[in-house]
């Protein structure tokens, strides 16, 4: 090999070695700004916050998932329309009564969004949903609180994907496709995010003047706190009441058509039972005899929880549709539970276990609370026919 024809390789080598070195160098610089932007701009935008948010709801990661969402704000406006969805479909409210409920609603608003707060931060730690205590426990503020859960469509929506993250100045719109699951109405849900620590520095932004002419560079915002964008309101939860109540309630409707004659006839076989039962009780020295406890108790055995047990055996025959689901495992509920009071109270007569009677009691008065529920799911109404005293 001469000495011209190496001299010609040792230069190529060295323009590609040069060229490697160059490619690592320009690779090595894309990663750093990749790596920058990631860090400095991308985790600090609305669509970031959005992302990480949906991955907290999947994993379980609550307390990532509370630091997107202002559970606060949300349950206030979206507390306004569903109480106006209520009372839309109650059609049992003279203008004047619609007009006290509507004040009372206002009343007792902070109360309602205090116990719905709590209900999905006890959801987002568990994953079961759970009723509130206090206040709401009951009906001490004249509402039924697991009824008004069903009917906001929270217990039974199932999220989807995250769809788009629209930046409008210092708010941004997030687009969530949901589902409710009964209906299987498709819905997207639009958020309002504002981030909340908007602490931030910039570089650059100076204006130079060369040859007369003034040249202004534009600069760099740095946010020093990190994102902290968080969701502040549901901008068309009433559309979705809107849309998937309607074939809720044409469920519900039809299945209570269903079940008409049913109910109808066990309420009227359910009255001449409970005057029997009233007669067999009847002593003229204030307390029962031996043989009428026996009587009674045979009666409540052969008679009373076998008519229970044939209703509930003849509603279940009936087909539910997914929007009644509610109303059947409520009718459900109340056989079990009345059902089980009649049972504590033969104990109760048969054993003389006042014990046994206070259990007989208990679940009665749980029965009523069911019973109310339903009566209340069966003509549509919004609330309670009484105005409590607010404490």
């Amino acid at each position: 090999m001469d000495d011209y024809t190496w001299r010609k390789r040792l230069e190529a080598r060295r323009r590609r070695r040069q060229q490697e070195r160059l490619f690592a160098l320009a690779l090595l610089v894309m990663i750093l700004t990749a790596a920058f932007l990631y860090f400095s701009v991308y985790t600090k935008t609305p669509e970031y916050a959005m992302r990480e948010m949906v991955e907290a709801y999947r994993s379980g990661d609550a307390e990532t998932f509370r630091r997107h969402v202002d559970l606060n704000s949300i349950t206030l406006t979206a507390y306004d329309d569903l109480t106006s969805d209520l009372f839309k479909y109650d059609t049992q409210l003279s203008d004047r009564e619609r007009s006290l409920f509507e004040n009372f609603y206002v009343l007792i608003r902070r109360q309602m969004c205090n116990g719905a707060v709590k209900v999905i931060n006890d959801y987002i730690d568990t994953r079961e949903w759970t009723l509130p205590g206090g206040i709401l426990k009951g009906r001490q503020l004249g509402i039924d609180y697991d009824l008004l859960l069903d009917r906001s469509l929270i217990r039974h929506t199932s999220f989807i994907d995250l769809e788009g993250v629209e930046h409008h100045g210092d708010e941004a719109t997030a687009s969530f496709s949901i589902v409710e699951d009964y209906s299987q109405v498709p819905f997207v849900l639009k958020v309002t995010l504002k981030d909340l620590a908007n602490e931030s520095f910039n570089i650059g932004g100076n204006e130079f003047e060369i040859f007369g002419k003034k040249l202004k560079f534009p600069g760099f915002t740095f946010n020093l706190s990190g994102s902290d964008w968080k969701i502040v309101s549901v901008d068309n939860y009433r559309g979705y009441l809107d849309a998937a109540t309607p074939i809720l309630r044409k469920n519900l409707a039809d299945y209570i058509d269903a079940t008409e004659e049913i109910v109808y006839r066990y309420n009227r076989t359910f009255e001449a039972e409970q005057n029997n039962f009233i007669s067999l009780q009847r002593s003229p020295y204030g307390i029962m005899l031996a043989n009428q406890r026996t009587d009674t108790s045979n009666y409540i055995t052969n008679t009373i929880i076998p008519s229970l047990e044939s209703r509930q055996a003849e509603l279940d025959e009936i087909p539910v549709p997914e929007g009644a689901q509610f109303l059947a495992n409520l009718r459900k509920e109340s056989t079990r539970v009345t059902i089980l009071a009649w049972q504590s109270y033969i104990k109760g007569i048969t054993e003389n276990s006042a014990a046994d009677l206070d259990t007989a009691e208990s679940l009665h008065k749980q029965e009523l609370v069911l019973d109310q529920r339903i009566e209340e799911i069966v003509h549509n109404s919004a609330i309670a026919r009484n105005l409590p005293e607010l404490p």
